[in-house]
């Protein structure tokens, strides 16, 4: 269906063509021949023909030096919504993430990983096990869109009847809490009013049975004061219940930012400890470095998990990907969400870093790692010096390294980027606290190739989200 939509298309493209530009026609002007050719395409005809007989492009007929024509309204109307709906189609594409071309059309959306993959990618979600409950769809080209812009962290799932949009699972629950406040007010009116009703039916009764018109006044005040008290607090109670919603969210995010506070604390106590434990409960991630990021200075292996510095330049095809001043190279993974631990064996001069994907490439000022916002790094010089760096800013540690083995752990939910030894014991060397707005990937340094500058990326785990109960 699809195939013929598209044969259709091309056809109906083919009739829109001016003869002589090749595009679709735009302002077309109909011949005395019938056919029809843009407004700009006629005029400059005309002036390359001054005291030739005209010709038309499509029949060849002749029409003298003057020529009649009309505007043809039909086939400009045709041709504007033809542009139009081609735009919208243009638009409605969507395009592979992992693909450095940004050009190859999306086969699947995966909605817990948030990125649409072509056919080629698109495998690892369908054969390995780590991607067991990774939801693919259809390509999405407004999965952006389907963010709660009250609850950023939280998909839309749930179509909401009152406000007829779709919302998140904490919308979702507000929403139950409102609908139940205000069920409950509704059934609190109607009962106090047939109660009441019940009431004055009894003591118009009474009324008629007894004289003592005083008393029955007296009770008929007293009940109706009651009646309007009820119903005022009825009337508050929806209020209310917002208040202690709102005081019950308060008190989870202190209770949350309590449970942080004492995670950092065990963390720093027992690390060593820790990482053992954490590594148990991680997914395993298959992360091997771009060939499209790799600088020629450095030469990576098959698998794609070591990188050598070299004295002399690789032959590398050109991409505008490709780290061509600094001897450096990202990871062909990159990740937007959760909590990502790196395991990286280093010798030599290196530098260990995590950096947006849109670091720039070309320049060797702003490219290099550390030297910009957009990367933060651990380095390791000649003399054996461990210091970080981070938009210029140069710290250096006091530790020195036991083992070149280095752990860079990614916690998008905190916010916080770690850099830590590991083998024997397990040292935590430095800890950036940042807010990670785009996609990060791992990126390897290698400096002085004399000194057999390398690097292998041992281990890469996702830690497993488990839910605070």
């Amino acid at each position: 269906m699809a195939n013929t939509d598209e044969s259709a298309r091309l056809q109906l493209a083919l009739l829109l063509t001016c003869p002589v530009c090749q595009d679709i026609f735009k302002d077309p002007r109909q011949l005395p021949c019938g056919h029809s050719l843009c407004l700009n395409c006629l005029e400059k005809m005309i002036e390359n023909t001054s005291g030739i007989p005209f010709r038309c492009p499509d029949c060849r007929a002749y029409f003298g030096l003057v020529v009649e024509v009309q505007n043809n309204y039909t086939l400009s109307s045709i041709a504007e919504e033809y542009r139009s709906k081609s735009n919208d189609i243009e638009e409605k594409k969507v395009y592979c993430d992992c693909c450095p071309d940004n050009t190859t059309l999306a086969f699947k959306t995966c909605l817990k990983c948030e990125v649409s993959l072509c056919q080629t990618h698109v495998k690892s979600h369908q054969e390995l096990p780590v991607y067991t409950g990774h939801p693919l769809v259809e390509p999405l080209s407004d999965l952006h869109q389907r963010k709660c812009p009250e609850h950023e962290d939280q998909v839309l799932r749930y179509y909401c009847r009152i406000s007829r949009k779709y919302i998140c699972n904490l919308c979702s629950l507000r929403s139950k809490q409102t609908d139940l406040a205000t069920q409950t007010c509704n059934m609190m009116k109607r009962q106090l009013t047939e109660y009441m009703d019940e009431q004055l039916k009894i003591h118009q009764e009474r009324k008629r049975m007894n004289s003592l018109d005083s008393c029955f006044n007296s009770v008929t005040v007293v009940l109706l004061c009651l009646w309007f008290i009820v119903l005022y607090y009825a009337y508050n109670y929806s209020s209310e219940n917002q208040k202690l919603t709102d005081k019950w969210e308060k008190q989870e995010r202190h209770v949350q930012k309590m449970y942080s506070t004492i995670a950092e604390l065990k963390l720093d106590q027992d690390y060593s400890c820790r990482w053992q434990t954490s590594v148990e409960s991680h997914d395993e991630e298959n992360l091997m470095l771009d060939l499209d990021s790799i600088s020629p200075y450095l030469k990576v292996s098959e698998d794609l998990q070591t990188v050598q510095r070299v004295k002399t330049k690789e032959d590398y095809p050109n991409s505008r990907h490709r780290f061509t001043e600094v001897p450096q190279v990202l990871s062909s993974q990159c990740f937007t969400s959760g909590t990502h631990i790196w395991e990286v064996e280093a010798n030599g001069y290196w530098e260990i870093a995590v950096a947006y994907r849109s670091i720039q490439r070309k320049i060797k000022e702003t490219s290099s790692f550390g030297t910009n916002a957009k990367s933060w790094s651990l380095a390791h010089n000649d003399k054996g010096k461990l210091y970080v760096l981070h938009n210029k800013e140069k710290t250096a540690l006091a530790e020195s390294l036991k083992t070149n083995r280095i752990a860079v752990t990614v916690n998008f939910i905190k916010g916080t980027i770690a850099f830590s030894t590991v083998g024997g014991q397990v040292t935590k060397l430095h800890e950036f606290h940042v807010e990670l707005t785009e996609a990060v990937c791992l990126g390897i340094g290698l400096y002085r190739a004399d000194l057999s500058s390398s690097a292998t990326i041992l281990k890469a785990f996702r830690v497993k989200e488990t839910p605070v109960s």
